[in-house]
């Protein structure tokens, strides 16, 4: 299973507000240095999160984006799962015509199986579980990396 860019952008994000959330609000600018996703991609990514309440998000002087204590409540299977924003992440069998269907296939039955034993598996973990050990040094190999492109 591959989980989509917009997943894996939410994730960052919620990762990032997660371990920053006793400080300051984030903006989008230092969100999109942080962690290196192009801004109008974040736009959509935080208006999401803001609609689905996983962050707060406030307009004007002293505003920013901070993380919700639902996000930080929620299972990361559960998070994941909404991210998606596909019931069938894995197989689709209505999307394209196929000729199993009426043959009672049962390989997305065996999919869906599985990429539920996945999201179990993940909601044993909330975003507190994600623990990096040297934290500021993933920010500076980021901006060092970034010089050398």
């Amino acid at each position: 299973m591959k989980l989509n860019h917009f997943t894996d952008y939410s994730l960052r994000v919620l990762i990032y507000l997660h371990k920053k959330s006793n400080t300051a609000p984030s903006s989008l600018d230092e969100l999109s240095s942080k962690l290196n996703i192009v801004r109008n991609h974040l736009i959509k990514v935080v208006q999401f999160l803001a609609k689905k309440e996983m962050v707060i998000t406030k307009r004007g002087k002293g505003g920013g984006i901070i993380i919700s204590e639902k996000a930080n409540i929620t299972g990361l299977g559960d998070l994941i799962h909404l991210l998606e924003q596909d019931d069938s992440p894995i197989i689709n069998c209505s999307t394209k015509a196929c000729i199993f269907i009426s043959y009672s296939c049962r390989l997305k039955v065996f999919f869906n199986a599985a990429y539920q034993a996945f999201l179990d598996n993940m909601n044993q973990h909330k975003l507190k579980d994600l623990i990096f050990t040297d934290w500021e040094s993933i920010f500076m190999n980021h901006l060092n990396d970034k010089h050398l492109t």
